[in-house]
C-alpha cells in the first residue's frame, strides 16, 4: 500500500505547487501587463536612467510567468529538475518585486507588487521544503561541481565587496541614497549568503548545493540580464548608453545561464523511496 500513499502525497504536492504558481503568476502578470499598457506608470518613482528598461523588464516578466505556468501544469510538473527551474524563476520574481516593493514604487499596481513579493518568497520556501531530501541523491562530475561551486563563491565574494565598498562612504558621511537601496538589502542579506553557502555545499558534494545552485544561477540571470536590456532601451530613448556595463551584464548573465544549463543537464538525480 506504500505506493498508494506516495501517489497521494505526490498529487497533494502537485496541487499545492499549481495553486502557489497561480498565486505568484496572476499578480506578476497583471502588474507587468499594466506596466506595458501604461508606459508612464513608473515616472518619478525610479531614476530616469532606469525608466527605459521598464518595458523590456515587464516583457521579460510576462515570459517568466508563461514559463512558470508551462512547467507547473505540463507533464514536467513532477520532474525534479523542472522544479529546480521553477525555484529559480520564483527567486527571480521575488528579487524583482522585492525591489519595487522596498523602493516604495507607489503606483496603482503597488499592491500587486507586494503580493508577488510575498507569494514568490513563500512559494520558493515551500518548493524547497517539499523536496524529498532524505530519499534523494545527486551526482555531478567533479569538474562541473568545482566550476559551479567556485563560481558561486566568487559571485558572492565579488558583489559583497563591491556593495560594502559602496556603502562605506555613505556610512562615513551619515548619508543615505534615494533609489536602489533595496539592492543592498536583498543582495547582502539574502542573495549573496545563499550563493556562498550553496557554493561551499556544492564543492563538498552535498545534495542541496548540487541541486539548488542552478536555481541561484537562474535567479542571477534574470537579475542581471535586464540591466543590459536597460542600456539597449536607453539608446532608443536617446539617452547615453554605457557600453561597458551593457557588455558585462549580458556576458555575466549568459555565463550564469550556461552554468545552470550544464549543471542541470549533467546532474544525475535519484529518488529512492524504498518501495
Amino acid at each position: 500500500m506504500s505506493w498508494i500513499v506516495c501517489d497521494e502525497e505526490d498529487e497533494m504536492k502537485s496541487s499545492a505547487r499549481r495553486i502557489l504558481t497561480l498565486l505568484v503568476v496572476i499578480p506578476a502578470f497583471l502588474s507587468a501587463l499594466g506596466g506595458i499598457l501604461i508606459p508612464h506608470i513608473y515616472d518619478g518613482l525610479f531614476p530616469k536612467d532606469f525608466i527605459p528598461g521598464a518595458l523590456p523588464q515587464d516583457v521579460l516578466t510576462l515570459l517568466v510567468c508563461i514559463v512558470l505556468l508551462a512547467l507547473t501544469f505540463s507533464r514536467y510538473k513532477d520532474d525534479l529538475k523542472a522544479n529546480v527551474i521553477v525555484i529559480g524563476l520564483y527567486g527571480s520574481l521575488w528579487y524583482l518585486y522585492g525591489i519595487v516593493t522596498i523602493e516604495r514604487v507607489y503606483n496603482w499596481f503597488y499592491l500587486l507588487y507586494a503580493t508577488t513579493f510575498a507569494t514568490s518568497f513563500w512559494s520558493l520556501i515551500y518548493s524547497i521544503a517539499a523536496i524529498e531530501w532524505r530519499s534523494l541523491s545527486c551526482e555531478l562530475s567533479k569538474p562541473i561541481r568545482k566550476l559551479t561551486g567556485i563560481a558561486s563563491i566568487s559571485i558572492a565574494t565579488l558583489f559583497t565587496v563591491v556593495w560594502i565598498s559602496s556603502l562605506i562612504p555613505l556610512m562615513i558621511a551619515h548619508d543615505r541614497i534615494e533609489f536602489l537601496y533595496s539592492i543592498y538589502i536583498l543582495d547582502l542579506c539574502f542573495v549573496m549568503p545563499a550563493f556562498f553557502m550553496l557554493g561551499v555545499m556544492t564543492l563538498k558534494g552535498e545534495r542541496a548545493g548540487i541541486l539548488l545552485t542552478p536555481a541561484m544561477m537562474i535567479l542571477g540571470f534574470f537579475v542581471i540580464f535586464p540591466l543590459g536590456l536597460n542600456e539597449v532601451a536607453k539608446g532608443f530613448s536617446h539617452l547615453a548608453v554605457s557600453t561597458g556595463p551593457m557588455v558585462v551584464s549580458f556576458g555575466f548573465s549568459i555565463f550564469m545561464l550556461i552554468l545552470a544549463f550544464v549543471q542541470l543537464r549533467q546532474m544525475r538525480v535519484v529518488v529512492d523511496r524504498g518501495e
